[in-house]
């Protein structure tokens, strides 16, 4: 039973991030409250870290909760990254349609049989894009220069990209496998 328990605790840990942005970080940014906006889009932040560190030192790891993260994450940073596109137009689109691939070609291999896994490019990209989404809302506070806005989304646009083009190699290599054997 407690191991059980155990093992919700990755799973819970993305549920947590997946409903935050949507019932309490918009509502505090469209309210002005952008310090509690802020402080709980860092808390999602570790709790992207954590329950992927979490699941695999103690050896809770579930297919249900690699997809439940991945869910998770993509809700996350669509919810909080959608109302970013009206103000910070171009490159945000742009980081919304190229994680809209990203999410269209994992789903692809995903129900093909093919392991969907992030890569480390795919981990730092996240990473590198939670930031880009930081900096954007710690403009309403701090007011960011444009240019150093400007440089995060593009680094985020290129780390898409070279995400996009890594995954595709990779379930290519995976296919090609799969035929030789």
């Amino acid at each position: 039973m407690q191991e059980k328990r155990r093992k919700q605790i990755p799973n819970t840990l993305s549920l947590i991030r997946g409903f935050l942005a949507p019932i309490t970080i918009i509502p505090a940014v469209l309210t002005n409250h952008i310090y509690l906006a802020f402080t709980l889009i860092a808390f999602c932040g570790l709790t992207d870290c954590f329950d992927g560190w979490y699941a695999r030192n103690y050896n809770a790891q579930s297919e249900f909760g690699a997809d439940l993260d991945a869910i998770c994450d993509k809700l996350f940073v669509l919810t909080l990254t959608f109302p970013l596109a009206f103000e910070y137009t171009s490159w945000i689109v742009l980081i919304l349609v190229l994680e809209l691939i990203i999410s269209i070609i994992n789903s692809h291999y995903r129900l093909k049989g093919i392991d969907a896994r992030s890569s480390l490019l795919g981990k730092a990209k996240t990473v590198v894009l939670d930031c880009s989404i930081a900096l954007c809302y710690f403009d309403y506070i701090l007011a960011i220069p444009d240019l150093a806005i400007t440089i995060a989304t593009v680094l985020t646009n290129i780390m898409q990209v070279a995400s996009i083009v890594g995954y595709l190699v990779r379930y290519r290599q995976v296919k090609l496998n799969r035929i030789e054997a």
